[in-house]
């Protein structure tokens, strides 16, 4: 019998520890999300693109344009001030021998921050998302769409924490 509540005793273990292990990711979120209070204004910065993407139609310039535009509707204020916060966005691309394209996309933010042992100041990652995919050859633009999808999340998680615009 005494092995009988060993073995239960031990699940109720496990289950403790799998219920204590969830917490601290939305915890996680909860800080990026707050990462994004008092953001005044966004520059976008994308990661060149490896040239084979290119020529394949997944322009640098057309992530830029998407997510400039995305921000622009969901009304984040965009700039470039020192003081912005940069929306950076990498999609590294591999063509594989299929004719299938794996991608990965981060759209992350970038905030100035200080070192608190030498009070240096340098940019950080204070949020970031990211997907993880593949594209045939020919649909390889549709990873913009992606980048978009991204991009609008850090727009809900900015307005959780932000005043929308006053239109």
């Amino acid at each position: 019998m005494s092995s009988h509540r060993a073995i239960g005793g031990g699940l109720v273990v496990v289950m403790a520890a799998v219920v204590v292990a969830v917490p601290p990711v939305a915890a996680q979120q909860d800080i990026e999300r707050e990462n994004l209070a008092e953001i005044r204004e966004v520059n976008v910065v994308v990661e060149e693109l490896s040239d084979d993407a290119e020529s394949d139609g997944l322009t640098r310039r057309a992530l830029l344009t998407a997510a400039e535009e995305q921000l622009e509707a969901r009304g984040v204020p965009l700039g470039n001030s020192p003081l912005a916060a940069d929306l950076y966005i990498n999609v590294a691309t591999h063509l594989g021998s299929t004719g299938l394209y794996a991608y990965y996309a981060r759209v992350s933010v970038q905030q100035l921050a200080t070192i608190e042992g030498n009070q240096l100041r340098a940019r950080v990652d204070t949020w970031d998302m990211a997907s993880l995919g593949a594209v045939g050859q020919a649909n390889l633009p549709q990873v913009e769409q992606v980048v978009v999808q991204l991009v609008d999340l850090f727009c809900d998680d900015y307005f959780e924490v932000n005043d929308p615009p006053r239109r």
